[in-house]
C-alpha cells in the first residue's frame, strides 16, 4: 500500500530523481502531470512523494511545493546563497563572466557571497565588488587556507556553488564535506577547466544544522537573454542609489544628459563595473539573426 511523504530533491539525473524524505534516499520518478504542464522539477524542490515500494526506496513525485527562487543556470530552487567561485589562475580571471553571474542571482533575488580560489592576485584586484556591497572570502582548496572562514559563511544554509569550469568548487566541497568529488584538470589547449561535475546534487556539510551545499556543472559563458535591457540596470547594487536621479524616467545611463549614474563613475560606482555595464548593454542584447 502507498503512502505519502514530504522531501527534497538532492539529485536529477535522466528523469530519474533522488529524493531525501524522512531520513531515507529514494528513487522517483516524475508524474505525467509535470511533463503535460511543462514544469521541470528541480534539485532543491521541496516535494511531496507517493512511496510505492517500501522497501526498494521506490516512490513517485507527486506534488512540488511553490519555490522560494530558483536559477535556470545551473538549475536548482530554494537557494539561501549562491557562492560565485572565481579562480585567479587556470582558468584565469573573467571580470565579465562573474559580472554576468552577479546579475543572475541578482534578478533572482539571491544573496551572495564571491569566493576567490586559489588566490594568486592581490586582494585590491576585487576591491570594485567589495566597494559595489558584495561579501568576498579567499580560499586555496589544496592548502585550505580560508577554508574555515567559507565554513563559518555557510553554516545553516543551503548554499549554490557556481561558477566556471575549473574554479575548483568540487575541490572546495570535497575539502568542506570529507568526500571525494570528481575534479579535472586545465585544458591545456584552451587554458580553462575540463568539466568534472556533470550533474546539480545537494550535499550535507555535516549535521542537519550545518548547512547544504549544491555541486553544480561549471561553463565558461552565461545568457542573459531573459533578462530585459531596461532591467540590467537595477541589478548592479552601486547604481540603485542613483537610478531614481537621473533627469529622464527611462534612463539607461550610457548616452543621457544629467545621469545620476554616469556622474557617480569614478566615485561611488567604479569605472570597471560601469564598462561591464555598458559592454553587457551594447553586446549582449543585439537582436539576434533570424534563421531561415
Amino acid at each position: 500500500m502507498s503512502r505519502h511523504a514530504s522531501g527534497t530533491i538532492i539529485k536529477g539525473v535522466g528523469g530519474a530523481y533522488t529524493v531525501l524524505a524522512e531520513n531515507e534516499i529514494y528513487t522517483c520518478t516524475a508524474r505525467g502531470i509535470f511533463r503535460n504542464k511543462k514544469i521541470v522539477p528541480l534539485v532543491g524542490d521541496r516535494v511531496e512523494i507517493e512511496i510505492t515500494e517500501q522497501e526498494k526506496k521506490i516512490a513517485t513525485l507527486h506534488t512540488i511545493k511553490p519555490r522560494e527562487n530558483e536559477l535556470r543556470r545551473p538549475p536548482a530552487a530554494n537557494i539561501g546563497q549562491v557562492i560565485i567561485t572565481m579562480a585567479t589562475t587556470q582558468p584565469d580571471f573573467n571580470a565579465g563572466l562573474l559580472d554576468r553571474f552577479l546579475l543572475l542571482a541578482e534578478y533572482e533575488n539571491i544573496p551572495v557571497l564571491i569566493c576567490i580560489n586559489k588566490t594568486d592576485l592581490s586582494e585590491t584586484t576585487f576591491d570594485v565588488y567589495k566597494e559595489a556591497g558584495y561579501p568576498l572570502v579567499y580560499t586555496c582548496a589544496l592548502s585550505e587556507n580560508g577554508l574555515d572562514a567559507l565554513r563559518e559563511k555557510m553554516s545553516g544554509k543551503v548554499n549554490l556553488f557556481a561558477g566556471p569550469s575549473g574554479a575548483g568548487k568540487s575541490s572546495l566541497i570535497s575539502a568542506l564535506t570529507g568526500l571525494s568529488l570528481e575534479t579535472g584538470e586545465i585544458s591545456r589547449k584552451l587554458k580553462r577547466g575540463k568539466h568534472t561535475t556533470r550533474h546539480t546534487e545537494l550535499i550535507a556539510l555535516g549535521e542537519p544544522a550545518d548547512g547544504y551545499c549544491f555541486d553544480t556543472p561549471g561553463f565558461t559563458s552565461l545568457d542573459l537573454e531573459h533578462i530585459q535591457k531596461n532591467e540590467l540596470a537595477p541589478l548592479f547594487r552601486e547604481f540603485r542609489p542613483f537610478l531614481y536621479e537621473c533627469k529622464f524616467n527611462n534612463c539607461m545611463h550610457i548616452r543621457e544628459t544629467d545621469c545620476a549614474v554616469r556622474e557617480q563613475v569614478g566615485k561611488a560606482i567604479s569605472k570597471e563595473r560601469y564598462e561591464s555595464y555598458v559592454k553587457l548593454t551594447s553586446l549582449q542584447f543585439q537582436p539576434k539573426p533570424v534563421r531561415n
